[in-house]
């Protein structure tokens, strides 16, 4: 399969939002996929036709997830979610984890993951955090450290056990769902990598590797190694 079809759930329709999935689909693109943009819609139909159609699926940043899906109520500081997009993306996410899907879970991708296992998030991280972790204005360049698990795939993928990323987050990864484990975290301990036990790939970070992909060769080997999964 020379062209991969990736499902990417679609973020928006506005223009900013046009840019941000663009700045998805172009490293997807130049790792030599086809891409699929994916509607909201839940039902059996619609999933079951991704789930054929698709032989993985890059799930992006956004607004935060409903707190009620983690058994929480809302905390000052957490932002405004969509519950239509947190019942399409975290269905089709379980979904593909069953059909054993390759998956790249970015930002809120990797905290929709940590929800779908049954894990829990911190709201906002904004007083804790050592480095700032919400610099959009520098999203194309490293902000703070991260180490690696070694024995992880993503340290395996990136050829190192200590890189430098950006960052794009206010909320972090709290209790870690069952079947998951922490690959990389953050000089304050937040996970920054999770992976899931016994699957044949998942790549899930909290990091935007696709602002710094087209400046970053080493980003852009994430969305290599997934399209190679998917291929």
């Amino acid at each position: 399969m020379l062209y991969p079809t990736v499902g990417v759930p679609i973020i928006g329709k506005s223009l900013f939002h046009r840019y941000l999935q663009y700045k998805y689909t172009r490293p997807l693109q130049r790792a030599r996929a086809s891409i699929q943009l994916l509607m909201p819609d839940t039902s059996a139909q619609a999933m079951s036709d991704a789930i054929s159609h698709c032989t993985g699926f890059l799930f992006p940043g956004g607004p935060d997830i409903r707190p009620e899906l983690y058994g929480q109520t809302p905390q000052p500081g957490c932002g405004k979610p969509e519950p239509m997009r947190d019942a399409f993306e975290l269905q089709l996410l379980r979904l593909a984890i069953e059909a054993r899907k390759p998956l790249f879970c970015i930002g809120r991708g990797m905290q929709l993951l940590n929800v779908a296992f049954g894990g829990t998030l911190i709201q906002d991280i904004r007083l804790k955090q050592e480095y700032p972790h919400m610099d959009f204005a520098n999203r194309s360049s490293a902000t703070h450290p991260i180490e690696l698990d070694p024995d992880s795939l993503v340290s395996h993928v990136l050829g190192s056990d200590a890189v430098t990323v950006n960052s794009l987050h206010h909320q972090a990864a709290d209790t870690i769902g069952e079947g998951l484990w922490i690959a990389a975290d953050s000089p304050e301990g937040y996970p920054e990598a999770l992976e899931i036990d016994d699957y044949p790939f998942c790549l899930a970070v909290q990091w935007h590797p696709e602002h710094m992909a087209a400046g970053t060769p080493v980003q852009q080997k994430l969305f290599q190694a997934f399209v190679d999964a998917c291929r």
